[in-house]
């Protein structure tokens, strides 16, 4: 059950449109069990574009226009989050405020319940988010989360290539750098990469970090996104 990740990059590959993206996308999450989708750009805490939505009649009109952002606990745990979160762990200290647990609430009225969020960081506080739900009562899958995950991060780098027109930069990464991604692609934690390579677990950390920073990725996932798009890391 799902989308095959290798399946869904490959699937991007030749895809012209912005629209033509948004149909993997949403029939790659449908796979998954979800129901509503959202691609959202914040900035300090602020929701400030909304490239495209995906819920129920009204939920859209009905946040934008009550200025949900300003106490949408998502939209505040992004801020500081470094992967994906189940929207039931953005609660701050001391749990939801009223006002939070009333927003939830109304959230759920209008056919938006459980989901996750993957914040992707940008420069300064500009933070770009992909949202997930479902639109009747249940937990979203954790299990799923880090697959989720890379196929938003997938999405995003297209969508920046074909909506954005970013241009990209050739990136040259040394063997060793390549096959500690490779391994990262495949789950493997340092101390194992180092013991399939035959290097210390340092190095394996010292080789990663270069190779993020040479692909301009602040974690793993995107490092390994962005290698397999850029033909670096075989599918």
């Amino acid at each position: 059950m799902g989308t095959n990740l290798e399946t869904f990059i490959e699937s991007t590959q030749n895809v012209s449109s912005a629209a033509d993206l948004k149909k993997l996308f949403m029939a790659a999450i449908g796979a998954e069990g979800y129901e509503n989708a959202a691609f959202a750009r914040t900035n300090n805490r602020r929701l400030v574009s909304l490239p495209w939505a995906d819920f129920p009649p009204g939920y859209v009109e009905t946040y934008t226009s009550q200025d949900w952002d300003k106490i949408d606990p998502v939209v505040q745990r992004a801020h500081h989050a470094r992967g994906p979160f189940d929207w039931s762990d953005a609660s701050p200290r001391g749990g939801f405020t009223r006002e939070q647990k009333l927003f939830f609430g109304q959230c759920r009225e209008l056919g938006v319940h459980s989901g996750i969020t993957i914040p992707i960081h940008g420069r300064g506080q500009e933070i770009d988010l992909i949202s997930v739900s479902l639109r009747q009562k249940a937990r979203a899958p954790a299990h799923r989360m880090t697959h989720m995950y890379m196929l938003s991060v997938q999405y995003w780098l297209k969508y920046c290539e074909l909506a954005d027109r970013r241009e990209q930069s050739i990136v040259a990464l040394t063997s060793q750098e390549t096959e500690c991604l490779r391994w990262c692609k495949e789950g493997k934690t340092n101390w194992e990469i180092g013991e399939i390579l035959r290097i210390s677990e340092k190095t394996v950390e010292f080789q990663l970090s270069h190779g993020m920073r040479k692909l301009g990725a602040n974690n793993r996932i995107t490092a390994v996104i962005m290698g397999i798009k850029l033909g670096l890391i075989p599918l």
